[in-house]
């Protein structure tokens, strides 16, 4: 039986195998949306609420302000630095509004790592929530950057009205000074322009967006997007998991990252719902919000559904609401699905995606879930299994790397010219290579089993032991370190540095070396756990053989 049959075998009733793609521009759903539903609410932002048409009236503003007051040409990078916020949707498709591209920045990054984005992906414009103004401009003044235009913006201006759950820290307003030598907008005072008038292409195959992911050589990399790219997976993810439109959305997953951006933001614009947005992950946050608003559907990630499981309280929490809970980014540990069954009587919708992908190419039928898998290639997804050592095709429960060619594939990495050794032809067909190790069963289920290289899986963030290696060399009486990811509980795994020091290692030492991290790192990447150790194993060769400290 070929693979594409035992798909077939296991695909939801009623579904087409395959899906005749729109042609239309991310930015038009949007449009369609707000024509359609002028007066449905779109997101709630802390109580606050935001009709369709007032979002799109405030996204025509910006992207007017963008193309007359800034002059931005098609095809421009425009950063995003800032918490889940409702100025991070208006700016998302304002910048597609005037067929510029999206470049969403992790806003836990520090400045060395922000500087490479910035300086790589030539950004000329940047959208900054008031708590990370300082590390940006700190980033622009170490590249010397003093004409790139920074738009300025206050979590609290979309918080007109009094909530009754703690605001995440760094909400409130912030004075800023960035001197004479940086052009700088108030977001606020940009809303009170009455001008904003723009044109849009409607190209589907225009870039669209570039997220960074991490790669081999532990440097981040931009994956180009286009409209087309984008919108292959919003059409895919809402015929597999079907919403009704105007259903309550929670929205906690970050929206710079691929699965937050399409699963908890451009999937219900297109579909028309009301995305209940948080900035940051707070269960008790969470709890409150899915009683208030009957949130029927919820993506999230491993690590969330263990802090749900764990602090759920019958006589505080009501989420009967909850009709569909599903994530990725880290595999759900069976004693964790098994309590969320009994507490809900839902079964975790697991799926598998990368930035390469704009997020989900294989997902579990919900009427039909394997514990463990992430389930089947979604429509007009060409997944196979590749021996790792002969590149020969390879059949039912055997191991290989999963190459993937698919409409939603990217077209390569931003400002690279070794491209070419991520992809693979076969059968005629462009394919990626993931670098995940996994296999199918006999019902066409996929397995992810092991990543081919080192990286880290750590909460859905990828986190690259080399680049953390290269930080923590610059800290005075470290001789050798080697970085590795150990398995955790709650969020797949945790980072672990393993060190040869220059002389003695004292607690203090310990204590102003997590100090140093918390300045040189993301908060994400600095190790959980720090061991000393007199040498590392190595080959004769004085390769560290770091599987052999795992």
């Amino acid at each position: 039986m070929s693979l594409r049959k035992r798909h077939k075998k296991s695909w939801p009733k009623g579904l087409p195998f395959s899906l005749d793609l729109n042609n239309e521009t991310v930015f038009n759903n949007l449009k369609f949306s707000a024509k359609k539903n002028p007066n449905q609410d779109a997101i709630i932002f802390y109580g606050n609420k935001i009709t369709y048409s007032e979002l799109f009236l405030e996204v025509k503003k910006i992207a007017g302000y963008l193309k007359k007051e800034l002059n931005l040409s098609n095809g421009e990078r425009v950063g995003i630095v800032m918490q889940n916020c409702p100025q991070f949707i208006i700016t998302y498709y304002a910048i597609l509004g005037i067929d510029c591209v999206v470049v969403p920045i992790n806003p836990m990054l520090e400045v060395d790592e922000i500087c490479f984005i910035l300086k790589d992906s030539n950004i000329t414009t940047i959208f900054v929530a008031s708590d990370k103004i300082k590390v940006v401009n700190t980033s622009l003044k170490k590249l010397k950057y003093t004409s790139v235009p920074l738009i300025c913006i206050q979590y609290m201006d979309y918080i007109k009205n009094k909530f009754n759950v703690k605001l995440p820290e760094g909400f409130k307003k912030q004075n800023y000074n960035l001197g004479t030598n940086y052009y700088h907008k108030n977001w606020s005072d940009i809303l009170e322009i009455k001008d904003f008038q723009f044109s849009h292409s409607n190209n589907p195959d225009a870039l669209c967006i570039i997220p960074y992911t991490s790669g081999s050589t532990g440097l981040p990399k931009g994956c180009k997007h286009t409209n087309r790219t984008v919108n292959s997976v919003i059409n895919s993810y809402l015929r597999w998991l079907p919403v009704p439109p105007q259903s309550n959305i929670l929205t906690t997953l970050p929206l710079f990252h691929v699965t937050g951006m399409q699963n908890s933001m451009n999937v219900p614009i297109l579909n028309g719902n009301t995305i209940i947005l948080m900035a940051r992950w707070d269960i008790e946050t969470a709890f409150h919000l899915i009683k208030k608003y009957k949130i029927s559907s919820w993506r999230s990630i491993t690590t969330c559904i263990i802090d749900l499981v764990n602090s759920f309280n019958p006589n505080l929490h009501d989420i009967s609401s909850l009709k569909s809970i599903g994530g990725g980014g880290a595999s759900m540990p069976q004693k964790i699905a098994s309590k969320l069954k009994k507490l809900t009587n839902l079964d975790y919708v697991e799926a598998y995606g990368l930035t390469e992908t704009m997020a989900p190419t294989h997902i579990n039928p919900p009427q039909n879930i394997k514990m463990g898998s992430i389930g089947l290639p979604l429509f007009n997804v060409d997944a196979r299994i590749l021996d790792i050592e002969t590149s020969n095709e390879l059949g039912v429960n055997q191991v290989g790397e999963l190459i993937i060619s698919s409409p939603q594939l990217f077209l390569g990495y931003w400002n690279r010219k070794d491209n070419s050794k991520y992809f693979v032809k076969y059968n005629e067909k462009l394919f990626f290579k993931t670098g995940d190790l996994a296999y199918y069963d006999s019902d066409g289920y996929f397995f992810v089993v092991d990543r081919l290289k080192r990286m880290i899986n750590s909460s859905g963030f990828k986190i690259w032991p080399s680049e953390i290696e290269k930080i923590l060399h610059n800290y005075e009486g470290i001789r050798e370190v080697c970085v590795i990811g150990i398995s955790d509980l709650r969020t797949g795994e945790k980072v672990k540095a393993v060190i040869v020091p220059e002389g003695s290692f004292s607690e203090s030492h310990f204590l102003d070396l997590k100090d140093w991290c918390s300045k040189h790192m993301a908060k994400y990447k600095i190790p959980k756990i720090f061991e000393i150790r007199k040498s590392l194993p190595k080959n004769k060769m004085g390769k560290v053989l770091w599987k052999n400290l795992k």
